[in-house]
């Protein structure tokens, strides 16, 4: 599917699930594919809460081509300080940050993912569904997660390194 039918087909989708007006204009108005998985990523609540774009609307459609923005749905990755990450479906993820660097993740679905965080690095992670997240921090690393129902998180802290874990009561965002 090129651009415009990926854009015409988004839009319908959220106009259906009531996004905001503002938002709708911003759909209408983007000039590539780029724009497009950035509102994604920054309108990752409504993304989730509502579903407008399937798993199967995404492989179809999105795959091939959304990596270079962080977002991987079905892949084997290893990813090393990258500033967003979106995993959704059964991606296996490996990850390492450390040197000072901040990360936002959001994993979704059946992700299973493995994170070694250090050196003073900072990540924000929102997990959901089925997400199996495994946290090894030391060196001063700071993690605060986001646990929604039916994900579960395990963590290992070390050399004043810092683990929050915050269970949330809902499914997804409210």
């Amino acid at each position: 599917m090129d651009f415009n039918n990926i854009k015409t087909e988004a839009l319908k989708r959220a106009k259906q699930n009531e996004i905001y007006e503002d938002w709708a204009v911003k759909m209408e108005n983007a000039q590539s594919l780029d724009e497009l998985l950035d509102m994604y990523i920054k309108g990752i609540d409504f993304s989730f809460s509502t579903g407008f774009l399937s798993n199967d609307f995404i492989r179809r459609n999105l795959k091939g081509e959304m990596e270079q923005k962080g977002i991987f749905i079905d892949d084997s990755i290893d990813l090393n300080n990258q500033r967003e990450v979106v995993c959704l479906g059964d991606t296996r993820l490996n990850y390492l940050g450390d040197e000072f660097s901040v990360s936002q993740m959001y994993l979704r679905d059946n992700v299973k993912a493995r994170l070694i965080v250090r050196d003073s690095a900072f990540i924000m992670i929102d997990i959901f569904d089925n997400v199996q997240l495994e946290i090894e921090a030391s060196d001063k690393a700071n993690v605060r997660v986001n646990c929604y129902k039916g994900a579960k998180v395990t963590f290992k802290s070390i050399d004043e390194s810092y683990v929050k874990v915050s269970n949330k009561h809902s499914k997804t965002y409210e």
